[in-house]
């Protein structure tokens, strides 16, 4: 059976990553890596990854860090503004609401004075003798509910961003 580990890989690799292989290692140490195949494998990869780990230190480019200042404070302004913003809108969407629901409102109070078919529909329903003037409040009030529930959703649902 092949071993797995060996005792001196986390010695060979400490080496590699603290860039002391293989000049400023013990001789031992070479030796042992020379001869045993698992310490040589982490010694090749430990390296190509600490070489590729440099390349890319060197090619990364930072930023200005006036540009990095900059930026951040457009981002909290712009968070900022934002957080302003919702009750704002909150209070726009309940005022407009309202507005639709007034002019429903109006809308079916003219449309119910000048209509002669919506007037006998209106009477032949308070005619019944379950309902009366209870139902035409009813029918109004779930007008003027529907009305306001379904405006702000689609307003949302929309969405103004």
């Amino acid at each position: 059976m092949k071993p797995v580990n060996c005792e001196f890989e986390a010695e060979v690799l400490a080496a590699v990553v603290e860039g002391r292989w293989p000049e400023r290692v013990d001789a031992q140490l070479r030796e042992h890596a020379a001869a045993c195949r698992i310490c040589a494998e982490t010694a090749l990869v430990t390296d190509a990854i600490e070489k590729a780990r440099d390349e890319s230190r060197a090619e990364a480019v930072l930023p200005d860090a006036g540009r990095v200042w900059w930026l951040a404070q457009l981002r909290a302004r712009r968070e900022a503004l934002q957080a302003a913003e919702r009750p704002i809108t909150l209070v726009q969407v309940i005022a407009f609401a309202c507005a639709t629901g007034l002019l429903g409102v109006c809308f079916g109070a003219c449309f119910g004075a000048t209509s002669s078919w919506f007037q006998s529909a209106l009477r032949w329903i308070q005619s019944q003798p379950v309902t009366g003037l209870v139902t035409g409040h009813i029918l109004l009030a779930s007008g003027v509910a529907a009305l306001i529930v379904l405006i702000p959703a689609a307003y949302f649902a929309l969405g103004k961003d």
